[in-house]
């Protein structure tokens, strides 16, 4: 259901209970002025993360089917017909020679953009926790100064819930960004089961089940570290959507290459982000922007 706003009153979340006490006017006055500033950088660090993810995903779904044609011609070729070309010595060796390469070279792109994808979203967390604005301790205490870090335990860094432009508190903000966040963390799931799944299909036909990826293995040297910093593990995952289970499981059969069928199915889950409700993004966006009255893209 779309949310309807104006430039007048803008829609807003539920308020939340503030977290600290209220301070003095003064107080507030100059925390209002810190957090202004704050609040809308970590607003434009999230509007860049966001597009950052969706550009790395766009490139991974490219990476992604080209991987999966390379494949699908190679593992057909002793049934293709060559036409005029089929007595050429070793032409169908040579041509699976260049298939597998090109498998090779996809599955590394493909790769490199899940890498960009994770980093993404560690840009998104980051950001998504890094609202507050903490007074800081300064040594002559003549001038106050704010930072993200919180030194005095009773300063919660939220102004004690008052709005930091006009209607929006601290705990509006987060909650915004934190429905930003996991909607990116249950696709980065999603996508992560797809990237296991598409490298897998790269190893040759026959090997053993140790030689292959599972779960738990990082895709990337680091990888479990990022995910780690974000509360992720790297063997979690996010199912695919009910209606596309049965034909996954079907394809699931010890020493069974994916067929066709499932590996379309695998690209169409990349490509429409499941799990990403654009028009919701949108919205939130809007709404930021009309309460702070700047443009974040």
């Amino acid at each position: 259901m779309e949310m309807e706003t104006s430039a007048a009153t803008p829609t807003r979340p539920p308020r939340l209970p503030a977290a600290s006490p209220s301070p003095s006017p003064s107080s507030l006055r100059l925390w209002r002025s810190a957090a202004h500033r704050n609040v809308r950088n970590q607003w434009s660090h999230l509007a860049a993360a966001k597009d950052q993810w969706l550009d790395a995903a766009a490139d991974g779904r490219s990476h992604a089917a080209g991987l999966v044609n390379a494949h699908l011609a190679r593992r057909n070729m002793s049934a293709t017909d060559l036409g005029v070309l089929k007595d050429m010595p070793g032409i169908r060796d040579k041509a699976s020679s260049k298939l597998a390469r090109r498998e090779e070279q996809y599955s590394g792109m493909l790769l490199s953009s899940y890498k960009k994808m994770v980093r993404a979203l560690c840009h998104l967390v980051k950001a998504s926790r890094s609202m507050r604005s903490f007074s800081k301790v300064s040594p002559n205490g003549s001038v106050a100064q704010f930072s993200e870090r919180q030194d005095d335990l009773n300063d919660s860094g939220d102004g004690g819930g008052a709005p930091v432009f006009k209607w929006f508190s601290i705990l509006e903000f987060e909650g915004l960004a934190q429905e930003l966040v996991e909607m990116f963390v249950s696709d980065l799931k999603l996508k992560r089961l797809l990237v296991l799944e598409l490298l897998s299909i790269t190893f040759k036909e026959g090997v053993e089940h140790q030689a292959s990826l599972d779960w738990g293995d990082e895709l990337y040297d680091g990888e479990s570290n990022e995910l780690q910093s974000i509360g992720l593990q790297s063997g979690e995952t996010c199912p695919l959507p009910e209606n596309w289970c049965a034909d996954i499981s079907g394809s699931q059969r010890p020493g069974n290459p994916p067929s066709h069928e499932v590996l379309q199915v695998y690209l169409t889950a990349w490509l429409v982000n499941v799990n990403i409700n654009k028009s919701r993004i949108d919205e939130i966006f809007e709404l930021v922007e009309e309460e702070m009255k700047i443009k974040l893209s």
